[in-house]
């Protein structure tokens, strides 16, 4: 039987003072038969293919009917209950995952079966290379995939920062290397990660290339461009680094983080050779986050504990602006570019949440940038470490394009056409709900021509909490997380730069594998 075996579950309670641990069985299709062989065991969850969750206890299965009964309760993708504590009977057909929950080190109060159902998801052992550094364990939202001429690559990420439905957003991401090799474009869609994914829509959105150039994005907007120049100079404090900025090979500039302080900012300034000609010039962009956000968002789960489910439920109730503080402090890249009278003046910035694919984003200069004379002087500012960029050129800005939107022509996963997944995915009402080892492929017809491909998503996703985690639990820390980002990132500098140099190897090592 293919499921994850025995493990340590600890569910933080939004009502109960007291704390409970579970050990977890995960049971998948096609292997809901062996479901009886833990009959003992009290509680019974079922995911159910709308992203509904039901909770059952003193719960029997009718292997005939493929039924199972029990009294419980039923919650929405949203987990917030739906109808009272009531006898259920729930078909087989329509549960995607079941999970059995065994009382480990419990002591039965009220409300037991209430203190199953509440959370936001469930708390799991992790991989052995996970468990050796858990602020490093993979994740960051679904994960896209396409032909880049030479079979699958990872091509983008979505909406790494909505992290609960309050949060929920559109993200936008260039999917760089991209070569369909038809006019029929297949996107893989996958969960790697210990996380629920709420996806609402995956689109492509496709915008005719001009000769011999790409179409970048700047913001909401999309900018023919052409003529790459590559820096002729990168000096950061490393020294010059332009041989890593030249070209978008993955041998990316990446700065330590700071032993005192995570918020502490560096420069690059860059050199570009001015181009002759040109009507309007911008900046490309190609990076993405390093871990050090990841690390924050695991360590404030991990300071929150038991607490987790509360400290999401606030995040529900206040948005994202009150949470917001640590972000600000890291912030974008911003970007600058010397003026006439040798001052650097504001451009813009780039910063796509994720530490996964890398983006690629324009700064769009000012029209006096062109009208210069001598080099083009760039200066980039960011929190030390927080950033690898792979590439950076001086390009020059065309026509504005307005990207024609796709929506996927079929789905399928497991290799059966799945409609219903279709469905949710256009339906703006409903969600694609999806867990770890789920992959799904979304088939889209593109225009004629060559295109330049973005990939947009919609929606949100829950982090499964850690049982390793739990030994941290610090209802102070948590709080000044929230309320004092700066101390916390001063607070937080050493415990980062001692797992810094293993951060990305644990991180790559501990994806989950498919079912």
């Amino acid at each position: 039987m293919r499921r994850w075996g025995s493990m340590v579950v600890a569910l933080g309670l939004f009502t109960l003072d007291c704390h409970t641990e579970y050990r977890a069985t995960f049971v998948k299709r096609p292997d809901f038969g062996s479901i009886g062989d833990h009959k003992d065991d009290p509680f019974l969850k079922c995911h159910m293919k709308d992203g509904h969750v039901i909770v059952l206890e003193a719960w029997t299965v009718d292997d005939v009917a493929k039924t199972v009964r029990g009294y419980g309760l039923e919650y929405d993708v949203n987990r917030e209950r739906i109808g009272p504590l009531e006898a259920k009977v729930v078909r087989l057909d329509d549960v995607v995952l079941v999970e059995t929950n065994k009382p480990y080190a419990f002591q039965v109060g009220t409300g037991s079966i209430i203190a199953l159902a509440i959370g936001t998801g469930v708390s799991i052992g992790v991989t052995v290379m996970c468990a050796t550094n858990t602020k490093a364990c993979f994740g960051s939202c679904p994960t896209f995939f396409a032909d880049d001429g030479h079979g699958l690559a990872l091509q983008a990420e979505g909406f790494s920062d909505a992290v609960a439905r309050a949060l929920e957003t559109t993200d936008v991401d260039a999917m760089w290397t991209a070569a369909p090799k038809s006019r029929d474009f297949d996107v893989v869609m996958t969960n790697d990660a210990l996380e629920t994914h709420v996806v609402d829509s995956v689109r492509v959105l496709a915008a005719r290339r001009p000769p011999g150039g790409r179409v970048l994005r700047a913001g909401t907007e999309y900018f023919e461009a052409t003529r790459f120049t590559a820096p002729k100079s990168a000096r950061a404090d490393a020294g010059d680094v332009a041989d890593k900025l030249r070209a978008s090979d993955g041998d990316e500039y990446k700065s330590p983080a700071s032993a005192t302080n995570l918020a502490d900012r560096e420069h690059v300034d860059v050199i570009f050779p001015r181009p002759a000609g040109a009507k309007r010039l911008g900046l490309l962009v190609v990076d993405r986050n390093s871990l050090l956000n990841t690390f924050l968002f695991y360590q404030a789960l991990a300071y929150a504990g038991r607490r987790a489910g509360d400290w999401l439920a606030a995040l529900e109730a206040e948005g994202k602006s009150g949470f917001a503080g640590l972000g600000r402090l890291l912030g974008d890249i911003d970007v600058s570019v010397r003026d006439a009278s040798g001052r650097y003046v504001d451009a813009g910035k780039v910063g796509e949440v994720g530490p996964i694919a890398r983006e690629a984003e324009l700064v769009v200069f000012p029209d006096e940038v062109a009208r210069g004379t001598g080099d083009v002087e760039v200066r980039l500012t960011m929190a030390r470490g927080n950033w690898k960029i792979d590439q950076i050129a001086l390009v020059d800005v065309g026509a504005r394009v307005e990207p024609v939107a796709l929506d996927p022509r079929t789905v399928t996963k497991d290799g059966k056409r799945d409609d219903d997944a279709r469905i949710a995915l256009l339906d703006p009402k409903r969600h694609l709900v999806t867990y770890p080892h789920d992959a799904y492929t979304l088939e889209f017809e593109l225009p004629e021509g060559d295109q330049e491909l973005f990939l947009e998503s919609r929606g949100y996703y829950y982090e499964w909490m850690r049982e390793e985690w739990l030994r941290e639990e610090d209802p102070l820390a948590a709080a000044r997380m929230v309320l004092r980002p700066d101390v916390a990132l001063r607070e937080l500098a050493p415990k980062f730069k001692a797992i810094e140099p293993t951060m990305d190897r644990i991180f790559w090592q501990s994806r989950v594998p498919r079912w």
